[in-house]
């Protein structure tokens, strides 16, 4: 072989005529028999000899004649395990002998095979001074369809990824360098420690192939670790690891038996789901065909709590009570958008599967995008707006009922308001979910659906950022739900408001200054967390050394309750305030709304965009320890106070042009869908991501296409959802304990 490559050198450097027929036999040999490549290969040689007779390649001829007996060494950058040797099973090696003279005799199938796979171009793998990140996929579905009577195998889609390890200097003798290129990643290393599941761990470059189904992951593994191997880059000595695990493997039998295999646990869940599209079909057209002339028993009541006539009629209207806050609809509409923005995004650009990754990241530091990149603060206009409604309502509600505050019924709506659609939600992914798609990266769906039979009651109990929390969260491919966490926190709060409320509602001014000093606490505490861990001021900088903490700041602070409560008691300060003022006429003087105004703007400015100038580490290497912890303690709390001033200033008249768009009507049924899209979203999300067949290439339009496309789906999925399980466990709530409390209540006042 040496010979050989000593010809081809000889060739390249000859004329361009010569040098450009040696290109031509190497890139289209695979299209022309073997005797017409030898023929060719010796009418070069003998041309060269002729141009160049200062170099001899003649003695090299035979050689090539032996080595060219196929011409076939390009064929194994797309069949590594066509030279993997005892690294691979015998029957691996027989199966691939068969499927390359299928090959050399161009059988339908083992071209249809052979197109499939992804090639491994080894310099690409690591290029030198470059950020990109090369992917070969090859082709996932035509790969799997592969299939042939004369064989004993099928096609077998597998992927590959390439990782680094650091090399000492008494390891970079030749002997050592054999051992370190067949070092795995996903099974235990040399010393024995497994490596920590991350999100990050598949954003390697990664190579598609198509083999059969005979070869497994050890085999694959065994055969490119020997075209990889040892390297130096930047006088720095590492040696490239090859990574395959079985869960990247995929075969049509496989994906059809794992279809069609159902435990008993997803028997039960589709079981419940079967009766309850009954139940919501046959109380639709019972309600459709005797609605209007029915006598209405209690069973009948009950029925007619899953009528999806009804709860549609209730869905689509327009109509408020005149207890509402009408701009709250518009806010929380926006508010959904814009998260639902940010986490598309971020799964597009954070899972593997991108061509231009480093573009991306160069358009995100960005001026004008950092509402997108630094907008997870955006989730605390979500608890603002929760602890706003639950005081404004609680307050009115203690004025009705002459201070009588029932706990036990406070709890109980608000578990029995939230929890279907989350229990819902937490039964398909833990069952059906794996079985809605394929893909080559399937198998972080699969791992989200396993994590979440494990910890699902904890979830349901709303502590799971506490009790057996999933480590290193934010990046764990593990981590079930990524919604979980803000329902924790948000229930956590409202089992605390009672502190908060009744005080305001009973003593006032002490129930107010109560509430401040907590709120003073809560963020003291975050500082001090943010300041004793170091943590970064937010969670979504592109920061090389912040980005390292991300999962430090994401368990420490991002999913603490007592770092996100500080906007939930701002909100009920404003629903203490909104109570005692709504149906008030209030005259503010127009310097005062303006001031409201500009503060408003600058606080929403500041949050987004304040942290623009230390984003360039190269220009600002150290943050100061004030300017971080400072903004990253309050942060939240200003744009909570931004957004109360809007919900306001629009409730008391002083909204102009704003208040009337977010109070738009249509606003309203779009609201009531906004709690059913924020669970579905994400998980809808990366099922998407994970079935992609091909790298995404990110542009301004297909983010646009994607985004408008996820988000439509999302409200249209959501429909589905309240109508067939929010809605009907509301009617239930209502007319099992709501008029039963209202009875008690009338007794009461009677004695």
């Amino acid at each position: 072989m040496n010979d050989l490559n000593k010809c081809y050198k000889t060739i390249n450097s000859s004329p361009p005529t010569v040098g450009f027929g040696a290109f031509f036999v190497m890139s289209t040999g695979r299209l022309l028999p073997s005797l017409t490549r030898k023929l060719l290969v010796h009418f070069l040689v003998l041309i060269n000899l002729f141009q160049s007779p200062e170099v001899d390649c003649l003695e090299s001829t035979p050689t090539i004649e032996n080595e060219i007996e196929g011409m076939d060494e390009w064929i194994y950058l797309s069949v590594p395990t066509a030279t993997a040797g005892s690294n691979v099973s015998k029957k691996c090696l027989q199966h691939t002998e068969k499927y390359l003279k299928a090959l050399e005799s161009r059988l339908p199938w083992a071209v249809q095979m052979y197109e499939s796979s992804g090639r491994l171009f080894e310099d690409l793998i690591h290029i030198e001074g470059s950020d990109s990140v090369h992917h070969e996929p090859g082709l996932f579905d035509e790969c799997l369809f592969v299939q042939s009577d004369g064989v004993p195998f099928q096609g077998q889609y597998c992927t590959v990824f390439f990782d680094l390890k650091p090399v000492k200097e008494e390891e970079t003798n030749v002997n050592h360098i054999e051992n370190i290129s067949n070092t795995s990643t996903d099974e235990q290393l040399n010393d024995g420690v497994k490596p920590v599941e991350n999100n990050y761990n598949y954003q390697k470059p990664s190579v598609g192939f198509c083999l059969p189904s005979t070869c497994s992951a050890g085999d694959l593994r065994s055969a490119v670790a020997q075209h990889v191997g040892y390297r130096t880059i930047k006088e720095t000595n590492f040696s490239i690891v090859t990574v395959a695990n079985e869960n990247y493997c995929y075969t049509q039998k496989k994906i059809d038996t794992s279809r069609t295999t159902f435990d008993n646990v997803t028997i039960a869940v589709l079981f419940a789901f079967s009766l309850l599209g009954i139940t919501v079909a046959t109380a639709t057209v019972h309600d459709i065909w005797k609605g209007k002339n029915v006598t209405k028993s209690f069973a009948i009541q009950l029925l007619y709590c899953f009528s999806a006539k009804r709860n549609c009629a209730t869905l689509f209207s327009a109509e408020e009570s005149k207890e509402s806050l009408s701009c709250v609809h518009g806010i929380r509409v926006l508010s959904i958008c814009w998260i639902v923005l940010i986490h598309v995004g971020g799964a597009f650009t954070v899972l593997r599967l991108i061509y231009n990754r480093q573009m991306v990241i160069e358009k995100t530091v960005k001026f004008e995008n950092q509402f997108v990149a630094n907008g997870f603060f955006a989730v605390d206009t979500f608890f603002l707006m929760s602890g706003l409604l639950v005081a404004f309502k609680k307050l009115r509600q203690l004025d009705q009922n002459n201070g009588i505050f029932n706990l036990k019924r406070f709890y109980s709506h608000r578990y029995i308001r939230l929890t279907p659609v989350y229990a819902v939600l937490m039964a398909f992914v833990a069952t059906l979910h794996p079985y809605v798609g394929t893909g080559p990266d399937w198998n972080l769906v699969v791992q989200k659906s396993q994590t979440l039979r494990k910890t699902w009651w904890i979830n349901l109990m709303y502590i799971n950022n506490y009790v057996n929390p999933v480590k290193n969260w934010w990046t764990n491919p593990e981590m079930p739900i990524g919604e979980n966490w803000y329902l924790a926190c948000d229930m956590q709060m409202f089992w605390l408001s009672p502190l908060f409320i009744y005080p305001i509602w009973r003593w006032r001014r002490t129930g107010v200054i109560w509430t401040v000093c907590c709120l003073l606490v809560a963020l003291g505490i975050s500082a001090i967390v943010l300041f004793v861990h170091d943590l970064p001021a937010t969670i979504c900088w592109l920061r090389p050394s912040d980005m390292a903490k991300i999962n430090v700041y994401a368990d420490k602070h991002y999913a603490e309750t007592c770092a996100r409560i500080p906007p939930y008691l701002i909100g009920i300060i404003l629903g203490w305030i909104l109570y005692k003022t709504k149906d008030k006429p209030i005259y503010i003087h127009k310097c005062l709304v303006a001031a409201g105004w500009m503060m408003a703007t600058l606080f929403g400015l500041i949050v987004t965009y304040g942290m623009f100038p230390y984003l360039d580490e190269a220009t600002v290497p150290v943050i100061n320890p004030w300017i971080r912890v400072s903004y990253g303690v309050l942060h939240h709390s200003a744009w909570a106070i931004a957004v109360g001033w809007m919900i306001f200033a629009c409730t008391h008249g002083y909204g102009g042009l704003l208040h009337q768009f977010l109070s738009w009507k249509l606003f309203v049924p779009l609201g009531r869908l906004s709690y059913s899209v924020y669970l579905i979203h994400l998980n809808y999300t990366f099922a998407y991501v994970s079935h992609l067949r091909k790298p995404y290439y990110f542009t301004e339009m297909s983010a646009a296409v994607n985004y408008f496309g996820i988000l439509v789906i999302s409200f249209l999925l959501a429909f589905v959802v309240s109508v067939t399980v929010e809605m009907p466990f509301i009617n239930l709530d209502q007319l099992l304990f709501e008029n039963k409390f209202k009875a008690l209540q009338k007794g009461k006042k009677k004695t």
